[in-house]
């Protein structure tokens, strides 16, 4: 095909029109960045551990990210109500300083009581797009070209487990996302691999196997979680597994093995790749890598 005239047209007005019909069908979407930290409890009275949630979250303010997703354990938990509602809303208060939006999944510290749920989300308030029996303990959202996914693996009664209702309704909201990347957070990880080995989502093999299939189906880039008080990746058909639990509790492994406290950067670019950056409280990097 020559160039030089199509009805009239100059070399350059078709140049531009074949550009501005590119970009019509596909939106273009600015780079932008989230965090995540799981297990922020202590032993304090408030139930947090204050001092290394100020350093994280200190650290998390000055990379200028978008938003938080947090993978549940912000507390230390009890099963009395009251006691539970005030150390939920203490640490929502300490957070609120940084003005950083976030995203709370549930987990084994937060859900210890039949009461435990509605004090979830009589203190979060969380998108209620979940199956009607988890609202705002299991949702999803989009920001630019990706979709968050909470799941909760600690279903009271049912715990380290992935129920019928939620399962499907993950499936459901999978299978309509269109956007590019997709990141599915919760607590506890589908694979452990030293405190919680028995004690996770591997409780169940063959759900747990059938949750990571989904994942796999459906192009999840990868599945953040906590638990594990240490910072572990893996990736197993072509999905990351990403160990985060390391924002303030106790920690189970020795420093080379993943037991420093830090935090995650996702910097999710245009094109549909993410660089993820795991620094400790100090800012030292402490493994990079990129979600292709």
């Amino acid at each position: 095909m020559r160039f030089s005239s199509i009805r009239g047209l100059s070399r350059a007005s078709v140049t531009l029109a074949l550009l501005l019909s590119i970009f019509a069908v596909r939106p273009c979407f600015a780079d932008f960045k989230f965090a995540f930290i799981s297990d922020t409890q202590g032993h304090d009275e408030d139930g947090v551990n204050d001092d290394v949630l100020a350093a994280v979250m200190g650290r998390i303010k000055s990379e200028g990210v978008d938003f938080i997703l947090v993978g549940g354990d912000m507390v230390s938990g009890t099963a009395h109500t009251r006691e539970h509602a005030n150390q939920l809303s203490g640490w929502k208060k300490a957070m609120s300083k940084y003005k950083i939006p976030f995203y709370a999944a549930a987990s084994n510290h937060v859900i210890q009581s039949e009461t435990s749920e509605r004090v979830f989300r009589s203190v979060f308030e969380m998108p209620q797009n979940g199956p009607a029996v988890l609202k705002e303990l299991v949702y999803s959202f989009s920001h630019d070209n990706a979709h968050f996914i909470s799941i909760d693996t600690e279903e009271y009664g049912n715990f380290h487990n992935i129920g019928k209702k939620q399962f499907a309704w993950l499936r459901r909201d999978l299978k309509k996302n269109r956007k590019k990347v997709v990141f599915v957070f919760g607590h506890d990880p589908a694979f452990p691999v030293r405190s919680h080995v028995g004690g996770s989502l591997d409780r169940f093999p063959e759900k747990r196997d059938e949750l990571w299939a989904l994942f796999r189906d459906h192009d999840v880039e990868a599945y953040l979680c906590g638990h594990e008080h240490l910072y572990n990746k893996s990736a197993r058909d072509g999905v990351y597994q990403i160990i985060a639990g390391g924002a303030g509790g106790g920690l189970v492994a020795a420093p080379e093995n993943g037991g420093f406290h830090h935090y995650v950067v996702v910097n999710v670019k245009d094109s549909g790749e993410c660089e993820v950056t795991v620094k400790d409280i100090d800012g030292v990097v402490k493994d990079s890598f990129v979600l292709q």
